[in-house]
């Protein structure tokens, strides 16, 4: 039944597809109908525009008649996006290197059988042509040169030969060293042709059949059977790869391309500004992808223990990097190097039973394996194929990659189907909806006067001032709100950290517990028989005693102690640390729970403000623009949630002091009377004393508890200042992305009656062909915009969702 509705679901999505390529086509090559922008306007489609959504709408057929899920795989410079795709799928078909190295977009595609990956790039010739206007600028005496630091670099030697000697890249390069050399290559000749001025011809690869391709079969797909659909990964190039700005276009063209995407950010780099500019990216196809929009928080092994634990990253990226774009389910952290290193490891394993021998820089990744997985014993453990496989196993479990694995991967490839037919159905109501917007204005335009066109047009002007007025008071609602939320979060604030400084407080005196007050104690246990059995209070009650003694008996009235093991020393501040972490973390919950209340409640009244202001305005308009013949439908672009994140901090610094103390001691006297006292075995006679230095250990409670104290102070200045970076800027960023969005989509409507008032300007005859032609043109779409929204309906009923 399922393979039935996929192929009826397929048939159906490739027919509005050849039916909207058309009109757009025809649309693009009819007179007057689509032109170029004037001056500052936003047209709904130009000539531009109306190019890149039919290179669009015929890579998601191309994608269709293979039934290809394509999840694009984006990310900055080192944040280990090749060593990510790696790990996916499970050998090494991506070069790592400090450099750029994704000059072009590149598909890794999923192919059964496939054991050794296969890379064709049919569409060489542009490439070529760059090398061979190359070597004519080199070979030039007088001409331009390259810098010494490109002619010195050891990378670029078998390029530049390859210049030099006016060679040819081929078409199709096989195995992992052969494909290494021509991505490496590719990418540095992108270097050379900037250097000299070399247009490279980035145009020519603007869709997805003429992009470079590998196919290879997913390790961690190969037992699984193969469904209708296939699982391709897009290697994306990165926003700030040396400094390519031209890139960055690139970019934004195959995001909103690809059938979901999956975003790698760097665990430590989660703020940065090229992280922010792939977050700007993503939002601006979040509606279009919205649910199969994924991220893995890559290089998580990096994390100490002050670092954010799996839950917190999670909350960070979800609520308040991505501005609620993700659910937290749909953010992996992970160790995309661990996980590839296991992946070596084991595939070393099956195939030949031990680890490769290291040889120059040949296998050189069995040093780093080695090192991850055995520390400073690796020369010697690498060799041991049952030691090797453990530490492997046990590697890949670190890297936490099964998640996104079975979540993504699997999920993906059992329903690329399925998601495949996803992403045409979001993009083809996104376009009939624009075209009807289009149609409409233009086709009733041409029956009005100019005056009455212009009244239109002022009208509309007077709406976007609105926009802008309702954009400036949210922005003081907003200030004040948040004020409102300040407040609330101080006494949340202060009320939490009262109760921590409680229990942390009352955890030194649980060893305080005297002879007479246990059988009280037991007593009262005893009393609360089976009510405490039932409700678990008294379970609980000796939980929270046991929890907050630490460890250990303190004495009041001996706030210093003093021990001669410095492990006994460790084991008290550790219980001490591990105890404060455990209530801090009791009540970070509740710190969670209240603060969340308080920005939902927010949140609610907030967006409710927004939407009945906005919408008055847009339903104006609407209304406006119907009765005048302009059928129509402006809607309100969404508001993403908010959302703050506690994070815990170092509790305990260093607490233990290392001191010497002056000690007596006795010894048998030397000499003659001493060895005759020692024949005889006296106790008293031949002995001496003597003084000398003893190392101990010294726990100060008192300092113990300012350490706490400063940590938790610490904590709470953070969340102060966390109100600001979690809540502020997001909000401040989500009414900018709303109010932006809608002045557009306003503003793309007064510029096509601007459009109408210039055909108004050409002869009777050109205006009635014009009309004829938008006439036409229209007939079409109500079809188009009734299928399109059935089909994007129909869709997530008839097989497997990736997101859990």
């Amino acid at each position: 039944m399922y393979e039935q509705n996929i192929e009826l679901l397929r048939e159906e999505s490739l027919r509005l597809l050849e039916v909207e390529i058309d009109l757009l086509q025809r649309m693009k090559d009819a007179d007057g109908v689509v032109v170029d922008e004037h001056g500052h306007e936003h047209q709904t489609f130009t000539q531009a525009s109306i190019q890149k959504d039919l290179q669009m709408l015929r890579g998601e057929a191309d994608k269709l008649q293979r039934l290809e899920m394509v999840l694009a795989v984006v990310g900055t410079m080192k944040a280990g996006k090749s060593t990510t795709i790696n790990a996916i799928v499970g050998t090494e078909v991506l070069p790592n290197r400090n450099r750029p190295m994704t000059a072009l977009p590149t598909l890794i595609r999923h192919t059964p059988g496939q054991i050794e990956p296969v890379l064709r790039l049919e569409n060489i010739g542009p490439i070529n042509s760059v090398v061979a206007e190359l070597h004519e600028l080199l070979r030039d005496p007088a001409g331009q040169q390259l810098p010494y630091e490109l002619i010195d670099d050891k990378d670029m030697q078998s390029l530049l030969r390859l210049i030099d000697e006016n060679q040819r890249f081929d078409n199709c390069y096989q195995g992992p060293e052969a494909i290494f050399w021509f991505l490496r290559s590719l990418n540095d000749l992108v270097r050379v042709a900037l250097e000299l001025g070399v247009d490279f011809p980035f145009d020519s690869y603007d869709e997805i059949h003429e992009i470079p391709a590998i196919e290879v079969e997913f390790s961690h797909l190969a037992a699984m059977p193969e469904g209708l659909g296939r699982l391709t990964l897009l290697d994306t190039p990165g926003p700030n790869e040396a400094g390519q700005q031209h890139l960055r276009k690139m970019l934004g063209e195959q995001l909103k391309n690809a059938s979901a995407v999956l975003a790698v950010l760097d665990f430590t780099q989660l703020k940065s500004d090229a992280d922010q500019h792939v977050r700007q990216e993503l939002e601006r196809i979040a509606d279009v992808a919205q649910g199969r929009m994924f991220a893995l928080v890559n290089k998580f092994d990096e994390k100490d223990r002050n670092s954010d634990d799996e839950a917190q990253t999670k909350r960070l990226v979800a609520d308040s990097l991505m501005e609620g774009r993700l659910q937290h389910s749909q953010v992996f952290p992970v160790s995309s190097k661990f996980g590839d290193l296991a992946n070596r490891a084991r595939r070393e394993l099956a195939l030949n039973g031990c680890l490769p021998t290291i040889v120059g820089e040949q296998n050189a990744w069995v040093e780093d394996f080695g090192k991850a997985a055995f520390g400073m014993l690796w020369t010697s453990m690498v060799t041991n194929p049952e030691a090797v496989k453990t530490a492997a196993n046990a590697l890949w479990n670190a890297s936490l990659f099964a998640a996104p694995l079975d979540q993504i991967i699997r999920k993906a490839h059992a329903g690329a189907a399925t998601l495949a037919v996803a992403s045409a159905a979001a993009k083809l109501a996104d376009i009939a909806a624009r075209l009807n917007n289009f149609l409409s204005v233009r086709d009733a335009a041409l029956g009005k006067g100019v005056e009455e066109l212009s009244e239109q047009i002022n009208s509309l002007r007077n709406d976007i001032e609105r926009i802008s007025g309702l954009e400036a008071k949210t922005r003081k609602d907003a200030e004040r709100a948040l004020q409102a939320i300040d407040g609330k979060m101080d006494k949340v604030f202060s009320e939490i950290r009262a109760a921590i400084s409680d229990q942390i407080q009352e955890g030194f005196k649980a060893g305080k517990e005297t002879e007479e007050q246990q059988p009280q104690e037991r007593k009262r246990d005893s009393l609360t028989g089976l009510l405490s059995m039932l409700t678990g209070a008294a379970s609980q009650r000796r939980l929270e005693r046991r929890r907050t003694s630490y460890g250990y008996e303190f004495d009041e009235n001996t706030p210093v102690i003093k021990l001669s093991d410095r492990e006994k020393a460790k084991e008290i501040t550790q219980g001490i640390e591990n105890g404060v972490r455990e209530i801090i973390t009791l009540n970070e919950r509740r710190l969670v729970a209240e603060t969340e209340l308080i920005l939902r409640d927010f949140h609610v009244l907030f967006e409710q403000g927004i939407s009945t202001q906005a919408s008055e305005i847009i339903s104006q308009l609407n209304q406006r623009l119907n009765r005048s013949g302009f059928a129509i439908a402006i809607k309100l672009p969404p508001m993403p949630a908010l959302s703050m994140r506690p994070s815990s901090g170092e509790v305990l610094g260093e607490v233990i002091e290392n001191k010497q103390r002056s000690v007596r001691r006795r010894r048998r006297a030397g000499g003659l009377w001493g060895g005759i006292c020692s024949f005889f075995d006296t106790d008293d006679w031949g002995w001496e004393t003597y003084s000398s230095k003893e190392e101990y250990f010294e726990i100060d409670v008192n300092k113990v508890k300012a350490s706490i104290e400063k940590s938790v102070a610490d904590l709470f200045a953070g969340l102060a200042s966390a109100t600001v970076e979690t809540i502020a800027k997001p909000l401040e960023a989500s009414v900018d992305n709303f109010f932006d969005e809608l002045r557009l989509t306003v503003e793309s409507i007064r510029s096509d009656l601007n459009q109408s008032i210039r055909d108004k300007q050409s002869d009777q005859g050109q205006q009635q062909r014009l009309g004829e032609l938008l006439a036409g043109f229209k007939r079409h779409v109500p079809g188009i915009q009734k299928d399109s929204d059935a089909l994007k309906r129909d869709v997530p009923s008839a097989g497997v969702e990736v997101a859990a």
